[in-house]
Formats: structure tokens, C-alpha cells, sequence
């Protein structure tokens, strides 16, 4: 790389000679490239068919040929078409604009008139305009207090709603109380009677176990050795004595009874 290329570099670029206008020429041409395409870019666009018209006759020479004719008839056309579109457009703005406007509504005093009056023309005099502006501030009060009412209303009838709810949950909880505490009543009173019974059983097992162990230990009577024994001291005695002597009655025989003490009667045709 020689000296001289390095000098033609630099002044090139504008380093040496310092010269801005070398790279700033760059940009110029850039910009104005721009601006004629800007400019290109608006005709058509809102412009009417003479304006385009002479855009046409300036880019056209022969406009005798057909294929000429034929460029001019699809511009005239889109042209005509873009006018209507435009029309449209804004059109459908303005419909939106007035949608969007809220329409204030007016609204007449109440002028009252009298009954004696029947002129063609009326006259408001300033006290009547009072009256009347009087009238609308009653009127709005009223309105107020009405939509005040109406509010205290609704508040009492949301808390009165409320209270009732709470209430029928406090019944509620006071109802399944009282149900538990009856269940379980009627459960520990189950548990009191199975109690009672089951000590009545063992007092009656207890009872009935005492007496069959007292009627096995109570001794039998033995009813022929005392017979025996008596027969033997009637005849000592009769032995004894001069004379005849009866002999005693027998004794009779001891009731029988069950093994829980209970007599046993037998019935008189087996006697």
C-alpha cells in the first residue's frame, strides 16, 4: 500500500483535507431520493382525474397506442372509485362522531301560567322565573330524599335479612345441641336400665344359688327308725303296765318341697 493510495483514501472520506461536504453529498442524495418519492407517492390519492390527467399526458408520448388508452380508462376508473370511497369514509366518520356525542337533554321550567291568560304572546317576569327556579329546587330535593329513602331502605332491608340469617343459624346450632344432649340422655339411660337389670339377674342367680345350696345341706328324716324305735317303746310300756295301754297316733309324714323351698301339694286322688 503506497503512500499515494493512503492520501487518495484519506481524501476520500474527507479526512485530509478535512472536507464534511465529502461524506454530507452522500446524505444529500439519499434525501432528495426521498423527497421525490414522497412526492410521487401523494399524486393519486385524493387527487381528481385533471390532475391525474397530467401526470398521464407528462409520462405519455404516443397516446394513440391501445395499450395508452387502455392505462388512461384503469386510472379514470380507480379514480372514480377512490372519489367514492373517500365519500364514504367520510360518511361513516361522521355517523361515528355523532354516536359518540352524548345529547344533552334539555329541559323546560315549569312556568305556570294563568288560568285568565289567553294572549298569543308570553311574558315571563322575573318573579315567575324565581317561582319557577324555586319549584325545580323542591322538585330535585324531593328526588333526593326519595333516592335517599329508597337507599336507607335497602340498607335496613339487607341488615333486617341479615339478622335473620344469623337467627336461623342460631337455631339451628341450638337445635343440634339439643338433639345430642337428648341422644346422649336417652343413651345413659339405656346404660342405667342394662345396669339395673344386669344387678336384678346377679341378685337372682346370687338368691337362687344360696337356696339350692341350703336344701342340699338340710338332713334327711329317717322316718322308719323312729317308727321302729316308737313300736319298740309302745311295747316296753305296754310290757310294763298291767293293763292294756293304746299305742300314740303316728305322726305324720313331713311335706315334701321343691329344691327352691316351695311345698308340693299333692293332689287328692293319689292319697
Amino acid at each position: 500500500m503506497t503512500q499515494d493510495n493512503i492520501l487518495k483514501s484519506f481524501q476520500a472520506t474527507g479526512v485530509w483535507p478535512m472536507d464534511a461536504e465529502v461524506i454530507l453529498k452522500r446524505f444529500y442524495n439519499t434525501n432528495s431520493e426521498q423527497d421525490e418519492a414522497s412526492r410521487l407517492g401523494q399524486h393519486g390519492d385524493g387527487d381528481s382525474w385533471r390532475e391525474l390527467r397530467k401526470v398521464f399526458d407528462a409520462a405519455v408520448d404516443n397516446k394513440a397506442r391501445l395499450e395508452a388508452r387502455r392505462l388512461e380508462a384503469s386510472l379514470h376508473s380507480l379514480q372514480v372509485q377512490n372519489e367514492l370511497l373517500h365519500y364514504e369514509n367520510d360518511g361513516l366518520l361522521q355517523a361515528a362522531k355523532g354516536q359518540k356525542k352524548h345529547k344533552t337533554k334539555s329541559k323546560t321550567m315549569d312556568l305556570q301560567r294563568r288560568k285568565e291568560y289567553h294572549g298569543g304572546a308570553v311574558f315571563w317576569s322575573p318573579r315567575k322565573l324565581r317561582e319557577a327556579r324555586a319549584r325545580e329546587a323542591t322538585k330535585r330535593h324531593e328526588a333526593e330524599r326519595e333516592q335517599l329513602q329508597k337507599t336507607h331502605d335497602r340498607e335496613l332491608k339487607a341488615a333486617a335479612k341479615l339478622y335473620q340469617k344469623r337467627q336461623a343459624a342460631a337455631a339451628k346450632v341450638a337445635q343440634q345441641h339439643a338433639a345430642e344432649e337428648r341422644k346422649m340422655a336417652k343413651k345413659a339411660k339405656a346404660e342405667e336400665l342394662a345396669a339395673a337389670r344386669a344387678l336384678k339377674k346377679l341378685q337372682r342367680d346370687a338368691a337362687t344359688a344360696q337356696k339350692s345350696h341350703d336344701t342340699s345341706n338340710t338332713p334327711k328324716r329317717k322316718a322308719s327308725h323312729k317308727a321302729g324305735n316308737n313300736t319298740a317303746k309302745r311295747r316296753r310300756v305296754s310290757r310294763r303296765g298291767n293293763g292294756a295301754v293304746p299305742a300314740p297316733a303316728t305322726p305324720p309324714a313331713p311335706p315334701k318341697k321343691t329344691t327352691r323351698g316351695r311345698q308340693i301339694k299333692t293332689p287328692t286322688r293319689f292319697n
